[in-house]
Order: structure tokens, then C-alpha cells, then sequence
């Protein structure tokens, strides 16, 4: 198989382990955990019988999104298994290969949507704070450690999909800005600006935004 055809085939194995949300649930609760964890003991947490969680690890283990270890046996019988969230950037790794799949199959239009809907799915985050301050938070949550940027916006000089996005910015661009819209309660008023200088996006609000509705100009459409 061809360096391509390798890439294509570990897209494809990452793609297929987190489509199933028992999968996503066993990530969770491995990547919270403060130990590592044996099957008998996920299963006991989400529900599951320990035969269902062996074929979901196994699974998980094969696209690197979990480690597993041997413990040694202290008596007989065979030396039980714990297993471990892969280190954060190795499944940051493998997340980037996912959006790499997933990016093909969307046009813009879809992305935002997307973005949208997951933002609404996303908890409340600092509902009484300014938003410009809850716009600062969402992207130093998501990865981009915003810094100040002109007339009360940010600037993102570093953003965890860059190599996605710079083949396919009509698509992760897109859902950033989803996920803008849903931070602003569905309105046009925080815009995403992608690649507005060399390195570095920009984040811009509108001047009017902290004003109650009533009183606001309109959606900022620039």
C-alpha cells in the first residue's frame, strides 16, 4: 500500500471507531479518568456488557485513540488489560484525520449548519458575561489562543485544523463560523475572517453587539 493509499485507509479506521457514540462515551470516560481503567469496570459505568466494551476498545485501540497495557497477573489466570486514553496530541492527531474525511463530503453551506448545530449542542459557557468575552473563551476552548485584536475582536495566529483548513476553507472555516453563530444566540453580529492576514484569522464583533436587541442597528454583514 502507498503512502496515500496508508493515509486514506487510517482516515477511513479513525472514521469508523468514533462513528459509534458507545465509542465516543468510552473515549470520555477514559480521557476523565484518573487511573487507567479495565473492561469490567467501563462497563459498569456506561451500562454495557463487558463483551460490547472489549469490540468497542479494540476498535478504539486500532485507530490510536486508546492505549492499553498489561497488568501482571498476581495469581492465576491471565494478566488483566487496562486501558488509557491515548496522549492528548496523538488524538488530536487522529481528529485531524477525521475532519481531513469529513471535509470532503460537505459544501460550505452544510459546514455552517453543522457548526451551528454542535454549537447548540455545546454547554453554556459564562452566559453573563460580555461576549466578547464569551467569544475569547469559546476560541481559547477550541484551540486557538486568541489574542486582542482591533475595535474589541481577536486574532487567532494558531488554529488546530490549519492544514485542513488551508485545503479546505469553504469547509472547517465554515463550521468555525457555525459555531460563532450559535455563541451569538443565532445572530449575524461575530464574524470569522479567515486567513485575513499572513498566519493569522481575525474574529470581529459587531460595535452594537452588548446592546439589548431593541436597540441595535442590524446583523453586521460585512
Amino acid at each position: 500500500m502507498n503512502g496515500v493509499g496508508a493515509a486514506a485507509a487510517g482516515d477511513a479506521g479513525v472514521h469508523r471507531a468514533l462513528a459509534a457514540p458507545a465509542r465516543r462515551a468510552l473515549l470520555a470516560e477514559l480521557t476523565s479518568a484518573a487511573e487507567p481503567l479495565e473492561a469490567q469496570q467501563l462497563a459498569e459505568a456506561l451500562g454495557l456488557h463487558p463483551t460490547t466494551i472489549r469490540h468497542h476498545l479494540t476498535a478504539l485501540v486500532q485507530a490510536g485513540l486508546v492505549a492499553v497495557s498489561r497488568q501482571p497477573a498476581t495469581g492465576r489466570g491471565r494478566p488483566k488489560l487496562r486501558y488509557t486514553a491515548a496522549p492528548a496530541h496523538e488524538q488530536l492527531d487522529a481528529y485531524r484525520e477525521l475532519v481531513e474525511v469529513l471535509a470532503l463530503g460537505y459544501g460550505r453551506l452544510g459546514a455552517v449548519q453543522a457548526g451551528r448545530a454542535w454549537g447548540a449542542e455545546l454547554p453554556p459557557d459564562q452566559d453573563d458575561a460580555p461576549l466578547a468575552e464569551r467569544v475569547r473563551a469559546a476560541a481559547e476552548r477550541w484551540g486557538f489562543r486568541p489574542e486582542p485584536g482591533p475595535d474589541g475582536g481577536w486574532l487567532l495566529r494558531e488554529c488546530p485544523f490549519l492544514r485542513t483548513a488551508e485545503r479546505h476553507p469553504e469547509v472547517i472555516c465554515a463550521v468555525h463560523q457555525g459555531l460563532l453563530d450559535a455563541l451569538a444566540g443565532g445572530q449575524d453580529i461575530v464574524r470569522l475572517h479567515p486567513f485575513s492576514a499572513p498566519g493569522v484569522c481575525a474574529i470581529t464583533i459587531a460595535p452594537d453587539a452588548q446592546l439589548p436587541a431593541s436597540q441595535r442597528s442590524g446583523p453586521n454583514t460585512s
